[in-house]
């Protein structure tokens, strides 16, 4: 049975998997992939959380180490003593503890050192996680960069079938305008010298 770091991790594989796939056909279910971010990102808290715990009984072990060792040579020296002072009986007890708390060092030396072991392993493992969902947070940028494009150039299409043949009206700047030309001055018919110059206009042309 796989445990929840292999299992998280198969996740993080097959999201990625998904990404490029979905990717490569245009797709963008950012929704999806948003699910997906948040899950993971509770998962991880809990695995921090975890992490957390069995450090502290890293902690607890080696504790009890040390005083497994202590109590161990404490009673081997009182072995000594006892046997010093003709104290038979008080000497075998003493023994009998140094032997016990010898076997207890051995146990949670043991056990420390396992322990050390399988923490270091599930820190790198909960690490390449989380890396992994910084892959998946920083593709979730992109996914909805190109669902806005998606629906930004079908929100223009809709706007273009409602208006087939809209066109954009263009008027003249103000700047750039072609100034229309000077009209004649009307002649009076009733000014003959107006005419006779008007005539003379015309002659010299």
């Amino acid at each position: 049975m796989k445990n929840v770091f292999d299992q998280l991790n198969d996740f993080a594989t097959q999201m990625m998997t998904e990404v490029k796939k979905a990717a490569e056909q245009g797709e963008v279910p950012a929704k999806k992939l948003v699910r997906h971010i948040r899950s993971t990102e509770a998962d991880l808290k809990e695995i921090d959380r975890l992490l957390e715990r069995q450090r502290t009984l890293l902690l607890e072990l080696t504790q009890k180490q040390e005083e497994a060792k202590d109590l161990a040579d404490k009673r081997f020296k009182q072995v000594e003593i006892a046997n010093e002072a003709g104290e038979q009986q008080l000497a075998e007890r003493a023994a009998i503890e140094s032997k016990h708390y010898g076997e207890q060092y051995r146990f949670f030396e043991e056990l420390v050192a396992e322990t050390k072991r399988e923490l270091n392993e599930l820190e790198r493992e909960a690490l390449e996680l989380k890396l992994k969902l910084e892959d998946l947070q920083n593709k979730r940028y992109e996914w909805m960069m190109r669902e806005n494009v998606s629906n930004l150039k079908n929100k223009m299409n809709q706007v273009l079938d409602r208006e087939p043949n809209a066109t954009i009206k263009e008027e003249a700047h103000p700047f750039t305008a072609e100034e229309p030309e000077a009209k004649q001055p009307a002649v009076d018919e009733d000014d003959i010298d107006a005419r006779i110059a008007e005539l003379e206009r015309r002659i010299h042309q």
